[in-house]
């Protein structure tokens, strides 16, 4: 068995949720035998020792409050940590979008999850859409707008986006949890959306609102992609954003999700689709905007979902006949093989060039 280090917290929004995920992963990567190190992130990125951390899961703590120091001396709780691999499970930015995996890329460590190019393209949704459409994966029809370009000329674009059929979501490109995404009903109210999407990114897309249902799938697996049972989102709010999804508690999860057999089958071989298009490796839950039975649309895909005792992902895989500990147990295993090629891959490369 391996010794796994259990990275959490961190600087996103999703600090909270992060916590309650790792205890979920912890208590999994036990049962099945693993030696575990948490090692906690602080809301400022200050990295906290392994017995401060063990604490926080234990302790029943909500947060890592800020340390206020520097950010870079502190990463020597990992460095000391002497783990086999990694296992992030640090929502949103910071976190998922890349640069958390790139840090365990430089270290060398084998890491649980998608890589830095896989976890910046699905945490990019402006990307993430040009890369499904490129790979022939459907998405919502949508308008994007740079800062730079709709503070230029924001008449060009508002024009342009209100061709598509109202409502609208708007979104900022880069972000987690819905923060920073509003409904808008009519093309009156769509400058006051897109600006208050550029408070939160560079970049805000428009997206065509789908009266539909929202629909999950989990992915697993490294050469070979497996896909779970799906699951139902029913947002307790007009739709599924910050409040339903942390602090209102309304929305209703349904697994397994109600649908023909041969839907089932189209949704969870396009999340295999999706997930092998942005080279996804590990683990991801695809979400989809589904109209009628017919018309099926890749949302996003997290590269980290939740893991918390009722997070759609291990729910799904527990339907699915593999239960947590398996579930963590197979995570590492891939990790583990995925570094172990890689590596081989690097060492090939150097024998080549010395042959020169």
């Amino acid at each position: 068995m391996a010794h796994v280090g259990v990275i959490f917290g961190g600087r996103s929004v999703e600090h909270q949720v992060s916590i309650r995920s790792a205890r979920t992963v912890v208590e999994g990567l036990r049962a099945a035998g693993h030696q575990v190190t948490p090692l906690g992130i602080a809301q400022d990125g200050c990295w906290i020792d392994a017995v401060a951390s063990e604490a926080v899961l234990s302790g029943g703590i909500a947060v890592i409050a800020p340390i206020e120091l520097p950010i870079a001396p502190t990463l020597r709780h990992l460095l000391a940590s002497g783990v086999d691999v990694l296992f992030p499970i640090v929502h949103g930015t910071w976190g998922e979008d890349g640069t958390l995996q790139g840090l365990c890329e430089m270290i060398d460590v084998p890491y649980v999850g998608a890589g830095v190019t896989a976890s910046a393209l699905a945490m990019d949704k402006l990307l993430f859409k040009r890369q499904m459409e490129a790979a022939g994966v459907p998405v919502v029809e949508y308008e994007a707008v740079r800062r730079s370009d709709f503070e230029a000329d924001p008449a060009a674009f508002l024009r342009k986006a209100a061709q598509l059929p109202f409502p609208v979501f708007v979104k900022p490109s880069v972000g987690g949890s819905s923060v920073g995404v509003k409904k808008v009903m009519s093309p009156d109210c769509l400058e006051t959306g897109v600006r208050f999407a550029l408070q939160f990114d560079d970049t805000a897309i428009v997206e065509r609102g789908v009266r539909g249902r929202e629909l999950e799938c989990a992915v697993l697996g490294y050469q070979k992609i497996e896909a779970s049972a799906v699951g139902e989102i029913v947002p307790g709010n007009e739709f599924y954003d910050y409040s339903d999804k942390y602090l209102q508690d309304t929305a209703q999860l349904i697994a397994p999700a109600e649908l023909r057999p041969d839907v089932a089958d189209r949704l969870r071989e396009s999340a295999v689709r999706a997930f092998e298009a942005i080279g996804g490796v590990g683990l991801a839950r695809v979400d989809f905007l589904v109209e009628g039975e017919e018309s099926v649309y890749v949302n996003e895909i997290n590269t980290l979902p939740g893991f918390t005792s009722i997070s759609m992902y291990p729910r799904l895989w527990a339907l699915s006949g593999v239960p947590l500990p398996q579930l963590v147990d197979r995570l590492v295993r891939i990790a583990i093989d995925r570094h172990r090629d890689r590596r081989r891959l690097d060492e090939g490369i150097k024998e080549f060039l010395e042959s020169l």
